[in-house]
This record gives C-alpha cells, sequence and structure tokens, in this order.
C-alpha cells in the first residue's frame, strides 16, 4: 500500500500512539501560545486549520506517526525518544527528559529551551538533561544579572524576552506546566535608583574605577566564574547605586553583594588581572559621583537649548531641575538634621489658632522625618509622606501588605526548592556530579525575589533573610497592633500640631494620632556621618555606659574660625554625656568645658579618619588620593591601561 493510501485507510483511533498523546498535546499547547506572541504577521508557518490533523510517513521502513505544529514535528516512533525537526535545526530528546525536565516548566520557557541556540545545518542535535540544565541555569543567572544592573537583554540571545514573555520574573511562573504569561506584580524596584543623569560627574560616567593599585573595570560575578556569560560588565560607575542595599551612601562590605563584584585590570605586560572589588578597595564613596547643582544646571540648559519652549515651559522644567534631590535616594539618616529654634519657630508661623498646621501647607516646603522604633530594636526615621492616600484601616492596610508580600516570596522559593528537589531524585549521577552544587542548594532569584527582597527591607527597615521574614510573620501573629506600628507608614500626614510643652503631635490620613518629642528635617545633602537616633532615646546612664566614643561624634564650631568642625566624642575629650530636658545633649570633657550639641552621630565609614574638607572638588580630591596611594605600590602588582589590539 502506497503512503498516501496508508495515510486515508489508517484508522487512527486504533493507531498505538496514544503513549505520547500527553507530549502531544504539550505541543500542542505551545504552537497555540507562540501564535498568540507573534499574531499573522510574523514569517512563520502557520497551524494547520485542522489543528487536530495526523501525518504518515516513513521512517525505517516503518509507517510512523507524527503530529506537525507550528515550525516544528515531534515523530513517535520510539517510546524513548522523541525527535523533534524545526524549521532551523533537528534534535533529539529522550522521553525522560521530557518527562523529568522539561514538562515541568511553563510553555514560554519550554519553548525557550526547546528552540535555544538551533544551529541551521542539517546535523540533529542532541539535548539531553545536561544540555538543558547548562542553559536553564544560565539563563537564570543572565536574567539576575541583567536585571540587577538594569540591562536589557540581547535580543539575539532570547527573542522571547525580547518580545515581552520574559520567564524568570517569577519562579512560582516559570515552573509551573500551565502557567500563561507572568504579568508583572506592583512591587518596588529592587535596585537604588541613580541619581538624575544631570547631576552625575565624569567619574560616575567613566566605566573605570579608582582603586589602591590603579584604573580597573567593574563587573557583576554572581555565578563565581569571572562572568563566563559576559553579562556583568559595568557600563558606567553610576551603576554602583544599585548595590548600596544599606542607603549609607557608601558601597562596602555591608552590602549585599560586595563580595560579588568584582575588577578587570591588566598588568605592566597587558595580562588580564582579575581581582575582587574588596580586595582593591575598602569602600567607595557614591557621593564622588554626584556633580554640582551648578555644574547639573549649565548641563541642563546646553541639552534643552533647542527645545523651543515658551517661557511657562521653561519655568515649570527648570523649577523641576532645580529642586531636584540628588541625595534623596539614601537612608534618611545621612540627609537629615534635628529642627533647631528658628526652624520652629518658622514651623508655628503656618499654625492655626489651635495650633495645628495643615500638611498641604507643607508640601514644596520642608520634608520632615521622626523617630520610630524598629524591629531590632533601634530607632530609624520615618519620612513623612504628603501624599492624600486614603487609608481606612492603618492595622490592616499593614498586616494586607506583608502578608502578601510573604506568600508572594515563599510561592516563589518553593517552586525553585521545588523543581530542584523534585529532579534531584531523578537526576544521574553525572547530573549530579557537575551541577549538584547549584541543585542540592539554588540561590538564584527571580525578579519578583529580588522586588520582593528590596520592599521587606524598605517596609521593616530589617535585612532581608528568611529569618527576618519569618520573625515579622510571627510578630503579627502575636501582637498585631505593635508590629503594624513598626512597619514604614502606609498612611499620609495630614496635619502637625506643635504642642506648648515642645513637643508634636502629628494626625494621619488613617485617622491615627501619635506623639513625638523632636522632629527631623532634610538638609538636601548627604553626610558621611549618621544620625544616632538611639541616642535620643537613651537615659543618661545608658549614653555614658554604651556609646563608643571613638566612633560617635558631634559638630562643634571652632571659637576662632567659626567654622563648624565634625569631631569624634574622643578627640573633644568627652567625660560625661548629660541629656537636657530640651531634647539636647550636654558634652562634659576632661578640661572641664561644657560643649551643647543638638545632635549625636555615628561615623559610616570606619576605615577613614574624620577629616576637613581639602577644599578641592570631589573628584579632584579623591584623584590626589588614589595618585597618593598609587606612589607606594610595587610596579608589578599595579593596574595598567588595557592594551590596544594591533590589527595586522
Amino acid at each position: 500500500m502506497d503512503i498516501k493510501s496508508f495515510q486515508v485507510n489508517l484508522d487512527l483511533a486504533k493507531f498505538k500512539f496514544d503513549e505520547y498523546a500527553d507530549i502531544a498535546k504539550q505541543n500542542e499547547d505551545i504552537s497555540k501560545k507562540r501564535a498568540e506572541i507573534y499574531g499573522t504577521d510574523r514569517n512563520f508557518n502557520k497551524i494547520s486549520e485542522n489543528e487536530s490533523e495526523n501525518y504518515i510517513a516513513i521512517k525505517n521502513n516503518e509507517p510512523i506517526t507524527y503530529k506537525k505544529y507550528k515550525d516544528y514535528v515531534i515523530y513517535s516512533d520510539n517510546k524513548d525518544l522523541l525527535y523533534y525537526e524545526g524549521s532551523h535545526a533537528h534534535y533529539v530528546i529522550t522521553k525522560d527528559t521530557d518527562t523529568n525536565f522539561i514538562s515541568k516548566l511553563s510553555l514560554v520557557d519550554k519553548m525557550f529551551l526547546l528552540n535555544k541556540n538551533d544551529t541551521t545545518d542539517e546535523k540533529i542535535v542532541v539535548k539531553d538533561d545536561k544540555y538543558f540544565m547548562q542553559k536553564m541555569i544560565d539563563d537564570m543567572i543572565i536574567e539576575q544579572t541583567s536585571f540587577m544592573l538594569d540591562k536589557k537583554l540581547d535580543p539575539n540571545y532570547d527573542v522571547w524576552y525580547f518580545f515581552g514573555a520574559g520567564r524568570n520574573h517569577s519562579y512560582a511562573n516559570k515552573f509551573t506546566p500551565d502557567a500563561e504569561h507572568y504579568e508583572i506584580k506592583n512591587y518596588s524596584n529592587p535596585n537604588q535608583a541613580i541619581p538624575n543623569s544631570y547631576y552625575l560627574n565624569s567619574y560616575a560616567n567613566s566605566n573605570l574605577i579608582n582603586t589602591k593599585f590603579g584604573k580597573a573595570e567593574l563587573f557583576l560575578d554572581l555565578a563565581g566564574d569571572n562572568d563566563k556569560l559576559g553579562v556583568g560588565s559595568f557600563n558606567s560607575n553610576s551603576q554602583l547605586f544599585r548595590f548600596d542595599s544599606d542607603g549609607n551612601g557608601f558601597v562596602d562590605k555591608n552590602d549585599d553583594y560586595f563580595d560579588k563584584l568584582k575588577v578587570r585590570a591588566y598588568d605592566e605586560n597587558g595580562n588580564e588581572i582579575i581581582k575582587k572589588l574588596s580586595e582593591v578597595v575598602d569602600s567607595i564613596n557614591l557621593k564622588d559621583f554626584i556633580d554640582s547643582k551648578s555644574n547639573a544646571l549649565n548641563k541642563w540648559k546646553k541639552d534643552i537649548s533647542g527645545n523651543g519652549w515658551d517661557e511657562k515651559t521653561y519655568k515649570q522644567q527648570f523649577d523641576m531641575i532645580n529642586s531636584y534631590n540628588p541625595y534623596s535616594n539614601f537612608k534618611a539618616e545621612i540627609r537629615y538634621e534635628s529642627m533647631n529654634d528658628n526652624d520652629i519657630k518658622e514651623l508655628s508661623k503656618l499654625a492655626d489658632k489651635d495650633g495645628w498646621i495643615d500638611a498641604s501647607d507643607l508640601q514644596g516646603l520642608a520634608n520632615l522625618a521622626y523617630a520610630k522604633k524598629g524591629f531590632d530594636g533601634n530607632y530609624k526615621l520615618e519620612e513623612l509622606n504628603y501624599s492624600n492616600d486614603k487609608v481606612n484601616s492603618y492595622v490592616n492596610s499593614q498586616y494586607s501588605k506583608f502578608n502578601s508580600l510573604y506568600e508572594d516570596y515563599m510561592a516563589e522559593l518553593n517552586a525553585l526548592n521545588g523543581f530542584f528537589d523534585s529532579y534531584k531524585q531523578v537526576a544521574s549521577s553525572e547530573i549530579m556530579a557537575e551541577f549538584g552544587e547549584m541543585i542540592e542548594n539554588p540561590e538564584f532569584k527571580s525578579t519578583l525575589m529580588l522586588n520582593l527582597e528590596k520592599e521587606f527591607t524598605n517596609l521593616t527597615g530589617l535585612k532581608f533573610t528568611l529569618a527576618n521574614l519569618e520573625k515579622v510573620k510571627n510578630s503579627f501573629e502575636s501582637d498585631i497592633l505593635n508590629t503594624a506600628n513598626m512597619l514604614k507608614d502606609t498612611d499620609s500626614i495630614s496635619a502637625i500640631k506643635i504642642n506648648k510643652n515642645g513637643t508634636f503631635t502629628l494626625r494621619f490620613s488613617s485617622g491615627r494620632e501619635i506623639d513625638v518629642d523632636k522632629l527631623y528635617k532634610d538638609s538636601g545633602k548627604a553626610f558621611d556621618i549618621e544620625l544616632n537616633i538611639n541616642a535620643d532615646f537613651m537615659s543618661e546612664d545608658e549614653l555614658n555606659q554604651n556609646l563608643d566614643l571613638s566612633v560617635s561624634l558631634a559638630s562643634v564650631k571652632d571659637k576662632l574660625t567659626g567654622e563648624v568642625q565634625t569631631k569624634s566624642l574622643k578627640e573633644l575629650g568627652v567625660k560625661i554625656i548629660n541629656k537636657l530636658l530640651n531634647g539636647k545633649f550636654a558634652l562634659h570633657t576632661n578640661n572641664g568645658k561644657s560643649i551643647i550639641v543638638d545632635q549625636i552621630y555615628t561615623k559610616i565609614d570606619q576605615n577613614q579618619e574624620t577629616k576637613e574638607n581639602s577644599g578641592l572638588n570631589k573628584e579632584d580630591d579623591e584623584l590626589n588620593r588614589q595618585n597618593n596611594e598609587l606612589n607606594l605600590i610595587n610596579d608589578k602588582v599595579r593596574f595598567y591601561p588595557k592594551p590596544l589590539r594591533v590589527w595586522a
């Protein structure tokens, strides 16, 4: 019987290819999903109008059936092997690989892995567990690295991501076979925002960082293989703002991914040198990357000179760039100062006859904050929110926000661990030998996980760990009211009252009211020192017993020059500290002097001595420091410029 007659007379209902019905259905679903992504104007073969139509062919002199869909074909003549024929390549996988690996992924991920890096010749490509595991791990590293650096994925690497079907946004989505396309949830961006480009200086825009050995290129190495995939290079030093996880203006050992940052440099013979960033710098002061307001405005004026704006538009845009604070992404404790008597006097001018100040009168005039006790027992500044958002129940809103975050994170973690826990039960010894460490302890982070971790820190003030996540959850279960009050405020300030005893009453949009002893104001700057908010709530005994005088600081005015200097309490010779009724501190020194200060500070970068401003701009000051260090470095370990490539 010829093949045409065989096809016509074949009773498909009785033909024994039902072992592969699940795979045929799976790939039919893939076909439909691809059609949704590309529409009808893409240059791909179209799905047959009869989507259940079967075709017959001869393989090894035996009749076989196969299912045709989109632009590739699955052959089902062998119970152990699945043959895929695409428009650009042919490849084979085992049914075990499909069952144990491919079938556990979402449709989008199946499409990606089955078609990733296909060749254009006629050779059969064997795709086994090792092939798919390596591609999936590479994919997860590339996605996480690219997101952390705010880089777009190369469409040549991942066409599906380019068309809006990114896979690693959510692992709960990735490892669910019947999952649809992931819709990004509304969580804050996990990365510290980079300041407005007009406020970045040339050092920020350079891709060479200054180190004690010379200049070097930065890169992120999540996998510990010196960025084998080539996706971790920094476009500019300004991307370091994304790695200041504690918001103190320094990238150092206290930040989450500091140990994953590396530098690439060259020796005097042009040989590549790779070192951890921690080996070549103690810390990086992000304030060295910020330009002056006058320079920023000059760059802006030059840039918009040809826009042809009318006077009103120009003024609106100028006011926006002029009022911009490039330090606003740093935490409040290095930007705010205690309100002094004159500040409070000016604030009182806005009060009505009952002493209340409407929050709408403060917008654009003053960014204020108050001290709030956190989960770790320490006090931090809570910046007042002037939005008009209405919150019906403060406690319920706080609980709902955290509970949603908790459930979303655990869904991500359980999906990630669930996939690898399931797979290692069937993985071969060869697979476990090569990928066992990653399978046993997967440390990958989806975009959603990174978002949730940043949101957790933003809400609680705690560094994200699973232990801290559970700590807050348990706290809500044992004391919902107190826990809600320790989270970042979700309601906005509606009014402030200056009380006769010098305290303040804050009224919020949720209807709650709290009394505070002190308010703090945004200085519009960022300092290399941090407000010690805990000191405001310590007793005199605690101050004198617990404060480390060598890292505790105070701002004092020189009686001869009138210059305000910041010195350690040890340097000032402080012997006894008294708290005054007005919230200030009296510092009594060894030589019998008393110094009254508004606030006690803490040194941030303990590797550097507190020093006076040299008078140079920040770029020149940093360059001079680096040059002084270089003079002490042996030529054999010094970094040299990247050698130029000589073309024959």
